[in-house]
């Protein structure tokens, strides 16, 4: 798995030779990451998130800055001062960094990604059987997080680590638990804003957890909520106390939030699988009908809609309050149907985020083997416009085979009759994820074969952008039944039921 992710990392990176960069910035996320290694390094804390915002300025929440710090410090010490140089080092590309800046990925996946899924699938499966090793063994080698971490280049897997820690701490008997897994949660929150998707799921649970002891409730809910502030003003309050002279800590605390969350930039970016994005080709234009001041509004609104199932159940199993591995379980599904929800619906949706929905999903391949093998397939070929850009192709067949094999041999060593899918459930169910995977197949050979005309030069990612969307709301729409199908005991959420 770790020789996996190295030889992914052999190939193009986002921006490479300024593939795709614009005249104000050079590349893409992999110069981004660097630049912030460089000013972090350089720069007085106050002048983070304030320096060339023009070019790659800082957008991430403070943990993300304090890492880029120790990143860059050892790029200074291993690499050479001039790789991370405040200003002359923009556009670095030596291969020696290059190798740098792919073992700082790989190093944080081993030492955070790693271990959360291992605890994970360790009870999930506490006899150390074969499903216990194949459980880790698919959710380390899925194609799109290789693809995006170690190949485009980002640091996913620290924000989701943290997440799925939480999810495992925040499920056990102990309402100690509880508080272990909110600091976990809120490192995720302040190492990327978009684990902000499994907030309704993560909340709703802790909430229902305080309801168990009404006794203790208001005590139970007082020391979550200050956990929670504690934690958020160990990381922030040195952007509050340190910035420009002539600003108040209000007015940085505002600044900072804004670069995290740039309402400015629009409903959507790219060519990204969802709602609007999809409504967004004529006839229907969503975004030109809609005035751009309460697109927000109805994001948020069709957002709160498709995430009331997934947080009226985390409520409810948080309220019985059994702190088990069925609950662990139940509290992946909810995560996995608020990811999507947020994905499918929210206010600028990136084509990366959908990484949120499938960290959690790809932990219950057992529950449910043939949705988790199509979710962890299609969410790769929603990336593919993404990786065309950054000529990944070559290296997105070779992964998407190699998950499909290890698949394969997976099922190998269990009877597959036991797989009580969704998609089993009778004809239509089987002929609907037959479809599916042929559209895919078929998207990818019309775009080799055909050649778009010259007034429609977004043919194919528009047309992947729509595909993509049906698909994903196929894959909320499951989540929601595997949500309120599944009982209290330890089998798959469904019956099979053939017609």
């Amino acid at each position: 798995l770790l020789f996996l992710r190295a030889l992914v990392g052999l190939h193009h990176h986002s921006g490479q030779d300024n593939y795709h960069g614009s005249k104000v910035a050079y590349g893409g996320d992999y110069e981004a990451q660097r630049h912030w290694m460089e000013l972090t390094l350089h720069l007085p804390i106050r002048e983070w998130y304030w320096y060339d915002l023009e070019y790659w300025g800082l957008d991430y929440p403070p943990l993300t800055a304090y890492v880029s710090y120790l990143c860059g410090i050892g790029s200074s010490l291993l690499v050479g001062p001039e790789s991370v140089a405040l200003t002359d080092s923009r556009g670095y590309e030596d291969a020696t960094h290059k190798t740098y800046m792919r073992a700082t990925v790989w190093v944080l996946d081993l030492l955070l990604y790693f271990p959360s899924v291992w605890m994970i699938a360790k009870r999930m499966h506490p006899e150390y059987d074969s499903k216990f090793l194949w459980t880790i063994v698919l959710a380390l080698s899925q194609p799109a997080l290789l693809l995006i971490d170690h190949g485009h280049f980002q640091y996913n897997t620290v924000s989701l680590a943290f997440a799925l820690l939480a999810c495992y701490y925040i499920t056990q008997p102990s309402f100690r638990g509880c508080i272990i897994g909110s600091i976990f949660y809120c490192l995720a929150l302040n190492f990327k804003q978009m684990t902000l998707y499994y907030a309704p799921a993560i909340f709703f649970y802790l909430f229902g957890r305080c309801f168990t002891d009404k006794q203790h409730l208001m005590q139970r809910f007082m020391s979550l909520g200050i956990t929670v502030v504690v934690t958020f003003f160990m990381l922030w309050w040195p952007f509050l106390v340190y910035g420009p002279p002539d600003t108040t800590p209000l007015q940085r605390f505002l600044h900072v939030l804004k670069r995290i969350f740039p309402f400015q930039r629009g409903l959507f970016e790219g060519k990204v699988s969802n709602l609007w994005c999809a409504l967004s080709v004529r006839p229907v234009s969503i975004r030109e009908r809609l005035p751009q001041d309460i697109q927000p509004l109805v994001a948020l609104f069709v957002t709160v809609l498709l995430i009331i199932p997934a947080c009226y159940k985390s409520f409810s199993i948080g309220k019985r309050g059994n702190g088990n591995m069925n609950d662990q379980r139940l509290v992946l599904w909810a995560m996995t149907s608020t990811g999507l929800s947020f994905f499918l619906a929210s206010y600028q949706v990136h084509e990366k985020s959908l990484l949120m929905a499938l960290a959690p999903i790809s932990l219950l391949y057992w529950n449910d083997i043939t949705l988790v093998q199509w979710f962890s397939i299609m969410s790769t070929w929603t990336l593919w416009p993404l990786i065309v850009v950054d000529r990944l192709e070559a290296c997105y067949f070779c992964v998407v085979i190699i998950f499909v094999s290890l698949c394969w041999r997976s099922e190998k060593s269990h009877d597959r009759q036991q797989d009580a899918s969704i998609f089993h459930y009778n004809r239509l169910t089987r002929w609907l994820i037959a479809v599916m995977y042929a559209a895919m197949a078929m998207l990818h050979l019309l775009e080799a074969l055909v050649v778009p005309p010259p007034n429609l030069p977004d043919l194919f990612p528009v047309l992947w952008s729509i595909g993509g969307c049906g698909m994903i709301c196929v894959a909320w729409l499951t989540t929601c039944i595997h949500l309120y199908e599944c009982g209290p005991s330890n089998t798959s959420a469904t019956k099979v039921k053939v017609s």
